[in-house]
């Protein structure tokens, strides 16, 4: 044992203290209390295990700390420049080819984007990157009240329709839907700044219910930035712009969220994936542009007749609450055929029909099928002489036990071809011979104003 300390501690009559605190050669410490009451002699001693450094262990320890930091951080500096110059050489990898120049004369409309995720303002369809108030303010200048007319456009013509279009192009194009123009034949549209203009029809297509309209002074209208609709997700948030029941209500702003998307939905005879939506649309919005929280365009409202289901009598049920948007992408692809193609073909003959299911045809002693509830004048089916009431149960060899079934065998024709119609009526089977037409030049008049399928129990 070496380096002993001893002290003693203040005295009293009868009472005496000493302490001894000492370093054994084993590094550890030991300390001793001896004290003497009266005449009984005390000692407690206790002993300390801990090695106390010397002041070389403590500078040593030092040193190989300081050196393994050095060496953690030049690996995560190294490793963060690998990362960096990783990424980079991607991004010059993943480069896209240069895109083949359009033709000369070909019209090249704006492609959807993808959020940018690397900026916080764009973070997602849902991102909230400013007040609704701001991005109504940045978009609304694209945006017009679509005035179609039977006869030339002004105070003397009669005005047909109304609904809501807006600009997807610096070259003055205006997105529309194709109900808002159907059977007009001069057009006029309203800007934000209560401009009034004369505007030509481009095109339009009845399968996707989106027509095209152009004014030549481009400079009057923003053109508006479109979203890729394939991004858009359920309880994103949405807002629309639009004019609800036309001039009265034009230019309001509603605001709701998406309820679902790719619903499946039969508006007005014609099947489409939409984007479900709760946002206000009232017959005034057709045609106008849906928004993502970013401002930019993820849909064209429509707010044609909805038909959910029917119910036990056969009666209609419509969509309450709901709104429906056709998704960008496929809009703007059916615009870019409709201006650089001039128009589109969409094989047709001219019929609206309803599933007779196994129920109904227990019920009446009717076969099963597709029967017709509406026929368009000077049609195919008017030419070839279907009639309302008919029970459509094959085409050519292939039968048909709902109406779907003949929707999608009529696509897989050309306009022009001849299609062979299985037909039950009133009791009585016969073949009715049909030429495919274009559904997008046969028009909307209903021949006679007469509908199908009261004695069937459909409304």
């Amino acid at each position: 044992m070496n380096d002993t300390e001893t002290s003693i501690t203040g005295q009293e009559p009868g009472f005496y203290s000493e302490s001894k605190f000492a370093r054994n050669d084993d590094g550890s410490y030991e300390r001793s209390v001896i004290w003497k009451d009266n005449d009984t002699l005390h000692t407690e001693t206790t002993v300390i295990n801990k090695t106390v450094p010397s002041a070389g262990v403590i500078i040593l320890t030092a040193l190989v700390f300081t050196l393994i930091g050095a060496l953690i951080a030049g690996l995560i500096f190294f490793s963060r420049f690998v990362g960096v110059r990783s990424i980079v050489d991607a991004l010059k990898d993943s480069r896209p080819a240069e895109a083949t120049p359009a033709p000369d004369n070909a019209v090249v409309l704006p492609t959807p984007s993808l959020p940018d995720s690397s900026d916080p303002g764009n973070a997602g369809p849902s991102y909230f990157s400013g007040s609704l108030s701001e991005l109504y303010s940045r978009n609304v200048g694209g945006v017009v009240i679509v005035q179609s007319y039977n006869g030339k456009a002004g105070r003397s013509a009669d005005l047909i329709g109304t609904g809501t279009g807006f600009c997807i192009s610096d070259q003055g194009y205006i997105l529309t839907n194709e109900h808002v123009v159907a059977d007009a034949n001069s057009f006029q549209v309203v800007t934000f700044a209560d401009q009034t203009i004369d505007a030509r029809l481009i095109g339009s297509d009845v399968r996707t219910d989106i027509a095209v309209l152009k004014i030549d002074d481009a400079s009057l209208l923003t053109p508006l930035e479109p979203a890729d609709s394939s991004s858009v997700r359920t309880g994103d948030f949405v807002f629309a712009i639009g004019h609800p029941t036309g001039d009265e209500l034009s230019f309001t702003a509603t605001f709701g969220m998406v309820g679902a998307v790719d619903r499946s939905v039969l508006i007005d005879g014609v099947r489409n994936d939409y984007i479900q939506i709760d946002a206000a649309i009232n017959p005034g919005n057709s045609g106008g542009p849906l928004f993502d929280m970013n401002g930019k365009v993820i849909g064209v409202n429509s707010a044609k007749t909805v038909i959910a289901s029917y119910d036990e009598n056969g009666e209609p049920i419509t969509a309450e609450g709901l709104g429906f948007a056709l998704p960008i992408n496929l809009a703007l692809q059916t615009a870019s055929t409709i201006i650089n193609e001039g128009g589109i073909q969409r094989p047709g003959i001219g019929i609206s029909t309803v599933t007779v299911d196994q129920e109904t045809a227990e019920q009446y002693q009717i076969p099963q099928g597709a029967l017709v509830y509406t026929i368009t004048e000077n049609s195919p089916g008017h030419l070839g002489g279907l009639k309302i009431d008919d029970i459509i149960t094959g085409a050519d060899d292939v039968t048909i036990s709902a109406s779907e079934d003949l929707g999608a065998y009529v696509r897989t024709k050309s306009v022009g071809d001849t299609i062979v119609l299985h037909v039950w009526r009133d009791g009585e089977a016969l073949d009715v011979e049909i030429v495919v037409g274009n559904l997008n030049e046969l028009g909307s008049t209903i021949l006679n104003n007469e509908y199908g399928g009261s004695k069937y129990g459909f409304r």
